[in-house]
């Protein structure tokens, strides 16, 4: 079985957020993905869990809560048909990604490398009209106003180990949460 490790904001980033999303379905007729606003670190592929635990625990001991900056465009991803916001200067999560990926890696764990893939957050999924809008020829990004967004950084204050099923209360496996300041 796939477990997906998620980075998650803090309360007053996801209302945030949560107004956005709200604005760009009305605005544009979309479907609200879940009210949990997360982006992906690393998808880990049959692990032994105990062992799984240890080094994210050991990995993520140094680590404080951070923030991450957001793009105010939105990206749709033609892979996973969802429209997503862009995390912009990524040092700090790219480095917990990094530490995380090597120390799986030679920890013998069977993962999903994506060097190239950027970071993103998931915010609703798209509908048939903005899949055939936003074909081969328009670029990917949509246009947003000013008051569309009303946030530029977003706390981050957690990562979470998920198992994708359709269950929302049986998703959550393990919970990890950052050092404060």
């Amino acid at each position: 079985m796939k477990y997906h490790l998620v980075a998650l904001f803090d309360k007053e980033s996801n209302k945030l957020i949560e107004t956005t999303q709200r604005d760009l379905c009305r605005k544009y007729k979309l479907y609200k993905t879940n009210q949990q606003f997360y982006i992906h670190i690393q998808t880990i592929i049959d692990p032994d869990m105990d062992k799984l635990n240890k080094i994210v625990i050991d990995t993520l001991a140094p680590y404080k809560k951070f923030k991450v900056q957001l793009n105010p465009k939105f990206y749709f991803d033609k892979s996973q048909k969802t429209i997503n916001l862009k995390v912009e200067h990524s040092g700090y999560i790219t480095r917990i990604i990094r530490n995380i990926t090597d120390t799986l890696v030679l920890s013998g764990f069977n993962i999903q490398n994506d060097f190239n893939k950027d970071l993103c957050m998931p915010l609703a999924n798209s509908n048939y009209s903005i899949r055939k809008a936003l074909g081969d020829d328009l670029p990917t990004a949509f246009t947003c106003k000013g008051e569309d967004i009303c946030y530029d950084f977003a706390r981050i204050n957690r990562l979470e180990l998920w198992k994708p099923i359709t269950n929302k209360k049986e998703v959550l496996v393990k919970d990890y949460h950052l050092r404060e300041y």
